[in-house]
């Protein structure tokens, strides 16, 4: 299993937090979605954690630095030729944490109740999942509740969303050398200025439209432009299950359509300077559900914009297969609340939640790794992942043997042993294992290791 050696190297300027470091995400990842103390194994580790959360030379940041470094090299080391790159916020909930200090407000409510959370993911165009490369908390301060009205006004800089064009900046200085990196997000990236940096400071990006923009044409609005459109052809996707909207696994296909055309800058957004753009040139492309059935609620209908070209039906494909990646910022998220159990976690302040935030983030991208590596490298030996004692003890275990093979199992096979662990029934109608089976497998698995220490 993972030793997180690599995260001594978070330089905090005091070699024992450095270790302590390193010693706390090796504990909290024993049992994820555990208390603290649970996960540790005893009160005195537990303690020596909370100490970690108190002290002001560790700093979010400084692991956040070391997941970066990580994900580059795993990038490296792919020779992958594509990475993209997926923004997505998400609302951390802390609603009976009434005595924190630091906590935001979230929605409509006026009562500091959780922070949010802008992460950005490296996922290959296999699905292969590199790493986070960028992460910031964000406070919303109560005094700004209930000024959504004066907000067209004010400068991109001052905004929330300003978040998407940072986050964007700050990774592109990561991608490696030789590799195109895309920039991905849903429909809040639907910002005019985020487009224009992208121009500016040469990145690319697909994005979700949500906006009906005005554009130089005789349409005069991109709605229009894009229904006058001929379809281009049809494509199927595979949309997975989301259990938090209950919707179930299904193939489907897509209308697709694709055209290319120059959006007009908003009539409220003043030239700045001479990096301002009148207009930007964009490429559109709608995928729409045509063979919907009775039982699902929302028909795919995904209208995205996008800087990169598109000459072809070809090409549409590859960018629609390309959002579909989305989703793994989705599981990210999911697996940071549900198997981490990140909203359950106490701390007297925002600043020790955003510290654990920033290890269980760690700790959540591994679960991620491990259950994509068995998708998209099923062959390779499952001693990448573990050691011969442990892939034998795991062997042993899910299979209730005492006899174990010669030779390693696949990471397939290792990975379904981990699963069975979970909960998964292995059928053959079942598919590979999800999530949910793997960080449940691997809580038990690390409960068993842990307990063969002192047999």
């Amino acid at each position: 299993m993972r030793d997180y050696k690599e995260y001594k190297e978070i330089k905090s300027g005091d070699k024992d937090i450095d270790a302590r470091v390193v010693k706390s995400l090796k504990d909290l990842s024993r049992e994820p979605q555990a208390s603290i103390q649970a996960s540790c194994g005893d009160i005195h580790q537990a303690k020596a954690v909370y100490r970690l959360l108190s002290n002001p030379k560790f700093k979010p940041s400084q692991v956040r630095q070391v997941s970066v470094s990580e994900s580059v090299k795993r990038m490296e080391l792919s020779d992958c030729a594509t990475v993209l790159v997926i923004q997505d916020s998400s609302a951390i909930n802390y609603p009976n944490l009434i005595a924190t200090e630091g906590l935001g407000t979230l929605g409509k409510s006026k009562k500091p109740r959780g922070i949010v959370l802008h992460s950005a993911l490296s996922v290959g165009i296999n699905d292969e999942i590199y790493g986070l490369l960028g992460q910031e908390a964000i406070v919303r301060e109560a005094e700004n509740y209930g000024t959504r009205h004066t907000r067209a006004k004010k400068p991109i800089e001052s905004k929330e969303s300003y978040k998407w064009i940072k986050m964007m900046e700050a990774t592109q200085k990561s991608i490696p050398a030789g590799v195109l990196g895309v920039h991905v997000s849903d429909r809040e990236g639907d910002i005019y200025e985020y487009f224009e940096r992208a121009e500016n400071i040469g990145s690319k990006y697909l994005c979700r439209r949500t906006h009906n923009r005005k554009i130089s044409s005789k349409h005069d609005e991109i709605n229009y432009y894009i229904e006058s459109l001929p379809e281009a052809g049809v494509m199927t996707v595979h949309i997975p299950r989301d259990s938090h909207t209950k919707r179930k696994a299904r193939k489907t296909t897509l209308s697709v359509k694709f055209g290319k055309t120059d959006i007009l800058r908003p009539a409220n957004l003043k030239m700045a300077d001479e990096s301002s753009h009148k207009k930007l040139t964009v490429y559109v492309i709608s995928a729409v559900e045509t063979d919907v059935h009775s039982d699902v609620k929302e028909p795919i209908s995904w209208q995205l914009i996008t800087n990169l070209p598109i000459s072809n039906f070809e090409d549409a494909v590859q960018k629609i297969d390309w959002y579909t990646k989305r989703w793994r910022i989705e599981d990210f998220h999911y697996t940071l609340k549900s198997g981490c159990s990140i909203e359950k976690r106490q701390a007297s302040s925002e600043k020790k939640l955003e510290k654990l935030i920033a290890l269980y983030s760690v700790i959540a991208v591994d679960i991620m790794r491990m259950t994509w590596v068995a998708r998209v490298n099923p062959n390779i030996s499952c001693e990448t992942l573990f050691s011969p004692d442990e892939w034998r003890i795991l062997y042993c275990v899910a299979n209730k043997t005492k006899i174990h093979p010669e030779n390693a199992p696949t990471v397939r096979q290792a990975i379904r042993f981990i699963a069975i662990l979970g909960g998964f029934s292995n059928r053959n109608s079942d598919g590979e294992p999800g999530l949910k089976s793997i960080w449940l497998g691997l809580s038990k698995f690390h409960s068993i290791l842990f307990a063969k220490q002192f047999c």
